[in-house]
């Protein structure tokens, strides 16, 4: 255990450790003032009134969007350390990474979940307000989190690619506990959309950052999104939990077995350009936000690393929707 231990944190390590001589980066407009953090209200198209904080990139068609999901009975506030990292990285990681150009701010947003933080409203079709309860939620509450609330938010990121703001087809998605599941099942839909020849639709998650998913978290079961070829195939994916918790981490391992199948660990020469799987499983019982936001496992800047090799170094597309 301890050697398999080892080697889990050796592979996660290699993303900072290697070096590389093909570059891939696109080039970031120069750094102008970087805006302050916005509070907004979404509405879903089921009626609830969702907040968020966005915090704005200034990186323009560039700024990679990263989505941040908290867990069970908890708020968008246990993301804000992460958040601003992200959003304004620390010049000293750059020490960390292989040569390249300055981070560029990515375009964050945290959202309260439905029934969490201050998105407890929501209005039925006769305009009278509903107060929503997370602990009273039953499996399609959970669902509707995918099918809704993250729909929302895409739209307003969609909004703001289309500003020039940000770029849509290099999202990330990061959740710890109940969000890390809410998190996986929209990369599957996101990628179940079907494309169209008049515009691009769907396929926007590029990078997932998992933080002790479950199995199965009310009824949203991992097994099926790692069913779909694209989730297994597609996605750079950064997988964190603590082993101290036999069940639950017994539940990562079996998760982490089918990422390891479609992502070998490439020759160590092509690892900083190549490897997009990455597994950081320190001997501990913390879990989910308790892990990220831990000090004694440096785990949130070890996520804004892996966002800027296989988000902010690779170029994909820009393009303009059309709604």
């Amino acid at each position: 255990m301890l050697h398999r231990v080892s080697m889990i944190l050796a592979a996660s390590l290699t993303l900072v450790l290697a070096s590389f001589a093909a570059r891939t980066w696109a080039q970031t407009p120069p750094p102008g003032r970087l805006p302050a953090p916005e509070v907004h209200s979404l509405t879903t198209k089921d009626g609830v009134q969702l907040k968020i904080t966005y915090y704005p990139s200034n990186a323009g068609e560039q700024a990679v969007p990263v989505v941040l999901l908290h867990d069970f009975n908890e708020t968008r506030a246990v993301m804000e350390p992460l958040a601003e990292m992200l959003h304004n990285p620390p010049p000293e990681l750059a020490g960390d990474l292989p040569p390249g150009p300055p981070m560029a701010a990515r375009a964050v947003v945290t959202i309260d979940l439905r029934g969490h933080g201050e998105s407890k409203t929501a209005f039925d079709d006769a305009g009278g307000a509903v107060e929503l309860d997370a602990s009273e939620f039953k499996l399609g509450d959970y669902q509707d989190m995918v099918i809704y609330d993250l729909e929302a938010v895409r739209a307003f990121l969609l909004a703001e690619n289309d500003q020039g703001r940000l770029n849509l087809n290099k999202l990330c998605l990061v959740g710890t506990g109940m969000g890390a599941n809410v998190a996986l099942t929209y990369a599957a839909r996101d990628w179940a959309i079907p494309p169209l020849a008049a515009r691009k639709q769907g396929q926007d998650v590029k990078a997932l950052v998992l933080i002790s998913p479950r199995k199965s978290f009310n009824g949203l079961v991992a097994a099926e999104p790692l069913k779909f070829p694209p989730v297994q195939q597609d996605l750079s994916v950064y997988f964190a939990y603590g082993t101290g918790d036999a069940k639950l981490a017994k539940e990562c391992e079996t998760m982490v077995k089918v990422f390891e199948k479609y992502h070998p660990v490439p020759p160590r020469e092509q690892a900083a350009t190549q490897q997009d799987f990455f597994i950081f499983a320190p001997a501990t019982q913390r879990q989910g936000s308790d892990l990220l936001n831990s000090q004694d496992f440096a785990l949130a800047p070890r996520i804004v690393e892996f966002v800027e090799m296989r988000l902010g170094r690779i170029d994909y597309p820009f393009t303009v929707r059309k709604r």
